[in-house]
Order: C-alpha cells, then structure tokens, then sequence
C-alpha cells in the first residue's frame, strides 16, 4: 500500500458556504449574532456558510446557509476550494466555498435572524481593515474571497 492509514486525517465535520461578489470586486459578508452557545462569534464578519447536515451534500449546504444567513438565492457559478482547518477544541474541519451570483429573489435579510445581525457587501479595503482588527471570523474567508477575485478576474472561460 502506498499510503497507509497513518497519512489519513478524519474529518467528522464539514461546512460550506459561498462567496459573492459584485461588480467592483466587494464580498457579500454576514455579521454573527453569537447564539448562546457560541457568544465568541458575536460581532465577527464571514461568507454565509455552514455545517454540512447528515445525509446533505456541500453543494446543497451552501445554497441553504446562503437564503439562512442572509436572505440570499443563489446559482453556484465554481467551486472555489476545500480548506482543512480545525476549531478551537483541535477538532479538524473541512470548508468547501462555491462563487456564486445572487437571484433576483433575493433578499439580502437573513432567514435566520436570531443567527445574524448584518448581511451587507464589504469593499475589499474595508475587508482587509476588518481583518486587521480581528473581525473576519475565519482565516479561509480571507483565503476564499483571495480565491475568488482571482476567478472574478479571469472572466468568463471560452
């Protein structure tokens, strides 16, 4: 056997999300309203995202967190990146992001109100102050929001 089990990582938790961006190259972020079992999240900016449900695929995942956190129906335009990271306990996590572009259903208020507090679109010099302050919940949102200028930037493939 070329790789063992010793090379293997479990992972038991998943999430997924997406990353919008406008015209001018600003992130679609929501505010966490901190539930009372996760105070420390209050006030930190991240993509609309979430844990993968039992039997639920990432995909599906990122669609649902996206109208849940901020109101938002979208088509998955790419799959961006998969980000093995792990919470504060040590407990690893995988992140999948998708770009995606907004519906015209969309209502940019949060399903979930007890959840988030503010869905807005962050100019990418506010993002990098928000980051710099401590702000943005998650280092792969920064990661994912790099990841998807840089698509946003190729334009549309031929």
């Amino acid at each position: 056997m070329q790789f063992g089990p010793e090379l293997h990582t479990p992972v038991s938790h998943r999430a997924a999300g997406v990353v919008i961006l406008n015209a001018a190259g600003d992130i679609l972020l929501v505010r966490e309203q901190g539930v009372p079992t996760q105070r420390q999240k209050a006030g930190l900016w991240h993509i609309p995202s979430g844990t993968v449900e039992p039997g639920e695929n990432p995909q599906d995942t990122a669609v649902r967190e996206a109208w849940e956190e901020a109101g938002v129906r979208v088509r998955l335009l790419k799959f961006l990146a998969a980000y093995l990271g792990h919470f504060p306990d040590g407990v690893p996590v995988l992140r999948h992001a998708w770009l995606a572009e907004a519906l015209p259903e969309s209502t940019f208020r949060p399903a979930l109100a007890d959840e988030v507090t503010e869905v807005r679109f962050v100019s990418g010099a506010e993002f990098a102050a928000l980051y710099t302050a401590g702000q943005i919940r998650m280092y792969h949102t920064k990661l994912f929001y790099e990841d998807a200028l840089r698509e946003q930037a190729m334009g549309p493939e031929l």
